[in-house]
């Protein structure tokens, strides 16, 4: 008997019931679930056939241009665009075999988004456990950003596949460094950056982080054994109740090895193995990051070119607030569904970054966070920092969607996190809930009207004819429009009085400066002569156009005062890209 008074919390209960335990009945039920709502999601990679909206309309007119030849190529219209070349080169060819319908150029998005799922199922296995890589998987496949760009003509779902590519290739050159693997990885390095240039964030980060392997972890590691040897200056002390090798309560996972629970079983934690890379792992790696410098470096002129007049004029650059607010986006975006899973998903990325897992009912928290998840978290988030700095250094542009570049690494740190909780049932529950809020907030963005082109073109069908013209104002309403509107149209952008299928962003905001909008509104007069109408497909919500489509509405006002509105400008709740048609008859 002892005196010795032990609160209740320290008296933490065995296991009773473990997620590692052999399969039952409930098990079974859980996986059927999973399986239908994994079948669900991918369906719902190949449902969305809606009106193209700007990016994806312009990635088409872009994709679809000739290679070569005297005309206006593809290399062409990416310098306009500020874009590099590797997804355009992928829809060029799936142009040519399956065309270029809405349905057509959004499936391929779908394959490549689907594709994913097996390299990041590779990687969370590798860097994390198989458990954790299952619940990865099926989180991904399930996740409203994700199911988002499965259905988008545009290259996110290749930055996650190739993203999910690069990180295996890492985990090899740290494991087990050579000559092919750096190859594999600079490869991979190049092909990110040759997708989106957000990529180039993403690649520093990870460079910064092996440096610290480098630099840091010997220091570390020199400090332990100092700890260690005051603690001890004999050796290691042997316990009456295990070997003198047993881990310490307070040792990190890259210290510790696999967790022993008290039921007999392994924690659903990471050995933390790739945290332990060979010396010379990190010097490969880099040496990897520099390869990638070197595939990407034939398109160097024309990133310079870019970075010089194009860049995203459109929007200002983010605060650091916005980092917060690509979480949320990653856990289930705006809606009301997207808010109710966004509480899941913290508390997992909670338990991903820090938390161990001690008996059925009990998640232990470390402050100083737990590896694997503590690195994930660091390059998800370290990213999105660098993002945020440079463009405040060069003036680019915050968009939600740029932010795949960081997906993945928060994908794994959710699938940890959900391996932590110790009682099936909460597990089968939490996981069931969030695919299931996941999928249903997913498909419902899925769903939402991207562009109000389609119902343009069939107001335009009902009331214009040939020989009217119409101004698109600003023209990045054109693209879309282009796609929908009757062949017999006359169409032009304002204010280069240009074709509506691609918008020119080199020196854009200098060019809209300058524009005179009563020139502009004249000529569309005088084309249309007394006997036909001119139709106003414009917006006022749109950077550099603040005066701009004002001046042309009010040029076209007076010269024709009988004027209508023949389609109102939805909703941003219900369409993305908005606006009204104006038609100006002749007298």
């Amino acid at each position: 008997m002892t005196d010795v008074a032990v609160r209740p919390a320290e008296q933490l209960p065995e296991p009773v019931d473990q997620v590692g335990d052999a399969p039952d009945r409930t098990a079974r039920v859980f996986a059927a679930v999973m399986g239908v709502l994994v079948a669900a999601a991918v369906i719902v990679r190949f449902t969305a056939d809606q009106a193209l909206w700007l990016d994806e309309a312009q990635s088409v007119a872009i994709a679809r241009l000739p290679l070569g030849g005297s005309g206006v190529t593809m290399w062409d219209g990416l310098l306009q665009d500020g874009s590099p070349p590797l997804y355009y080169l992928v829809l060029h060819g799936w142009i040519t075999v399956f065309g270029e319908g809405n349905l057509a150029v959004r499936s391929l998005s779908a394959l490549i988004n689907i594709a994913a799922a097996w390299p990041l199922f590779l990687l969370g296995r590798r860097v994390v456990n198989a458990r954790a890589a299952k619940v990865t998987v099926v989180l991904y496949l399930t996740s409203p950003f994700a199911l988002y760009f499965g259905t988008e003509t545009r290259m996110y779902s290749l930055i996650v596949l190739l993203t999910a590519l690069g990180g295996l290739a890492l985990e090899r050159v740290l494991r087990a460094p050579s000559v092919r693997s750096v190859i594999g990885l600079a490869l991979a390095a190049g092909c990110l950056a040759l997708t989106h240039y957000w990529c180039l964030y993403l690649l520093l980060t990870v460079a910064v982080w092996l440096i610290g392997l480098l630099t840091l972890r010997p220091w570390y590691r020199a400090r332990r054994s100092r700890q260690l040897g005051a603690a001890s200056p004999t050796g290691p002390v042997s316990s009456p109740t295990g070997p003198a090798s047993a881990p310490r309560p307070g040792a990190g996972a890259a210290d510790r090895g696999p967790v022993a629970r008290p039921g007999g079983t392994r924690s659903h934690r990471s050995s933390g193995r790739y945290l332990t890379p060979q010396r010379r792992g990190p010097v490969y790696g880099l040496l990897g990051i520099v390869g990638g410098a070197i595939v990407f470096s034939p398109w160097l002129p024309n990133f310079f070119d870019q970075l010089a007049h194009t860049g995203t004029p459109w929007g200002e650059p983010a605060s650091y607030a916005a980092i917060s607010h690509a979480y949320g986006q990653w856990a289930g975006g705006p809606t009301t569904l997207g808010r109710l899973l966004l509480f899941l998903i913290t508390g997992l990325a909670a338990a991903g970054i820090a938390g161990r897992s001690r008996g059925s009912r009990f998640v232990l928290i470390d402050l100083r966070g737990l590896e694997p998840g503590r690195t994930m978290f660091f390059l998800a988030t370290g990213t999105l920092v660098v993002a945020v700095t440079a463009g405040k250094l060069v003036g680019n542009a915050w968009a939600d969607r740029y932010t795949a570049t960081a997906f993945v690494p928060f994908l794994l740190v959710i699938g940890l996190g959900a391996t932590v909780i110790g009682e099936r049932r909460v597990f089968h529950g939490v996981i069931a809930v969030a695919a299931l809020v996941g999928l249903l907030a997913g498909t419902s963005d899925v769903q939402r009207e991207r562009s109000q082109a389609g119902e343009a073109a069939q107001v335009l069908e009902r009331l214009a004819r040939p020989g009217d013209v119409m101004l698109v104002c600003p023209d990045q309403l054109g693209p879309g429009l282009a796609r929908t509107v009757p062949p017999w149209m006359k169409v032009y952008v304002v204010p280069t009085y240009a074709p509506p299928d691609r918008v020119d962003w080199v020196d854009y905001e200098e060019r809209n400066e300058s524009a005179d909008g009563q020139a502009i509104a004249r000529r569309a007069l005088n084309e249309a002569g007394p006997q036909h109408t001119v139709f106003l497909a414009g917006s006022g919500s749109y950077r550099t156009y603040e005066e701009l489509c004002t001046v042309v509405r009010a040029t076209l006002q007076n010269a024709r005062p009988h004027a209508d509105e023949v389609m109102k400008q939805g909703l941003p709740a219900k369409v993305y890209e908005n606006y009204s048609l104006l038609r100006f008859q002749a007298s």
